[in-house]
Order: C-alpha cells, then sequence, then structure tokens
C-alpha cells in the first residue's frame, strides 16, 4: 500500500479551510482511511462520501457514520467508482493515484484540496516540461498552500508532503477542444483532431485541415497518450490559430 494516514489534525484543518467547505458542499474524501479527514468534513459540508479501497477500514468509518448522519460509504477504487453528484475534494488519496483522480476532474473540474508529495506538486506548478502540467492547465488555477514534513503521517513519508489547491478555471474554446483531443488516448492524434473539429465543419473539411496542417508527420501518426509535452503543446497552439482564423473569416 502507498498510503500514508495524515495524523496531524493542523493538517487537516489546513485542507478543509484551503477548501472553503460550507454547509452546502457534497465533499469527497478519496483515501479517506481512518477518517480523520472526513470527521473535520462531516461537520461542516451538506454531506461527505468516504471512499477507501481497503475493507479492512471500514469498521473505523462505520464508526464516523454512526457519529455523522451526512456520511455514506464506498469501498472500492474511486477511479472505477461511480459516485453521486458532488462538488468538492477535500483528500490525501493514495500517492499512486494522484495522476488518474486528476485526469478523472478534468472535463468535469471540481475544487479540490490535495495532499500530494512535494515534487508531484512541483510537477504541476513549476516551470517544467511536464504533460500532466498542461492537462491539468488546462481546467485548473493551481495553488501550493502549504508544506509540511513527511511526519504528519503514519507511517512517515519518506519527503515532504504539499497541500495543493486546485480552483477550477475558466476554459477558452480552444481549452474545450484540446482536453476532447486529449481524451482521445488511443486514436492517432490525426484522428483525434480531425473528431474534434467534426462538429463545426464537414468531414471533408476538417481531414483537409488537418493534412495541410504544418504539424509533423511524425506527431500526426503518434498515438494521443504517446505524445510528448512538445508535441501537446504544438496540438493545442494549432487548435487555438484555427479556431482564430474561422472566428476573423466569420467577421469579414
Amino acid at each position: 500500500m502507498d498510503q500514508h494516514f495524515l495524523v496531524d489534525l493542523r493538517v487537516v484543518d489546513r485542507m478543509v479551510e484551503a477548501a472553503e467547505v460550507g454547509g452546502e458542499d457534497v465533499v469527497v474524501d478519496v483515501g479517506a482511511g481512518r477518517g480523520v479527514i472526513a470527521e473535520r468534513l462531516a461537520q461542516k459540508a451538506r454531506m461527505v462520501y468516504v471512499v477507501e479501497s481497503d475493507a479492512s477500514l471500514r469498521p473505523h468509518l462505520e464508526a464516523l457514520k454512526a457519529r455523522h448522519g451526512n456520511v455514506r460509504i464506498f469501498i472500492g477504487n474511486f477511479i472505477t467508482l461511480k459516485l453521486p453528484w458532488y462538488n468538492k475534494v477535500v483528500a490525501n488519496p493514495p500517492f499512486s493515484i494522484l495522476e488518474p483522480l486528476i485526469q478523472r476532474h478534468l472535463r468535469n473540474p471540481v475544487k479540490m484540496s490535495l495532499l500530494t508529495p512535494l515534487r508531484f506538486a512541483q510537477r504541476l506548478t513549476e516551470n517544467r516540461d511536464s504533460l500532466l502540467k498542461l492537462k491539468t492547465s488546462l481546467s485548473y488555477d493551481l495553488t501550493v498552500v502549504d508544506v509540511f514534513d513527511g511526519d504528519v503521517f503514519e507511517p512517515p513519508y519518506p519527503g515532504k508532503a504539499a497541500l495543493v489547491l486546485f480552483e477550477p478555471a475558466e476554459k477558452s474554446p480552444a481549452d474545450r477542444l484540446m482536453l476532447e483531443f486529449l481524451s482521445q488516448r488511443r486514436s492517432k492524434a490525426r484522428n483525434a483532431i480531425r473528431n474534434i473539429f467534426w462538429k463545426t465543419r464537414s468531414k471533408r473539411e476538417a481531414t483537409k485541415l488537418v493534412e495541410l496542417s504544418t504539424l509533423d508527420e511524425n506527431l500526426l501518426n503518434k498515438p494521443v497518450k504517446r505524445l510528448l509535452y512538445s508535441e501537446a503543446k504544438a496540438v493545442h497552439e494549432f487548435i487555438r490559430k484555427t479556431l482564430d482564423e474561422k472566428a476573423s473569416d466569420t467577421n469579414v
């Protein structure tokens, strides 16, 4: 298991405060463990969904539910679970699911207050060529709220942890199309680009648009999931310029 249970209540309070949890919120605690974060959430939110993959921890969560009538328990893998509607995530998730957890929320972002390894937070927030950073920036504005030593966890984490606030960002039309493009992970890039333009152009026009583009042929033949950061940036820029040109033609 890669889960490090949070035991410092000051960190819990910081997480809940950063997410501005209030009486109208439905909040998910991913990797709820023994329910330390969920306990605080239940005191403030309208409803708390506690998600835990380790069924042996269920007694702790059932005790939490007995104390608070606004708690629902879900045992299973968060990435594959289907949950009712929620509008916030406040969690110390298993670090191995951080990337799929974020990707799950890119199309429909919700406010998230997450504990992550500091190195992971730096991948998302610093000036580094990271495909995950590009994807995340299409949907979120990120802030590293605080940094903690590894002894706030049990067992202690061998490094520093960061509290990262994910605020849903205003998406441009190019950003929305880019998210659609990236969601077609198994498709060749040329097909994925063509597909996103079919909504506003004929299939013939969309195909011609891609084939006459200056995008590298090697890029176009790659599956979307295999693209490098620089290649994904090139696709995003191509989408933006194509939309701008269409807007200019319409205004003439």
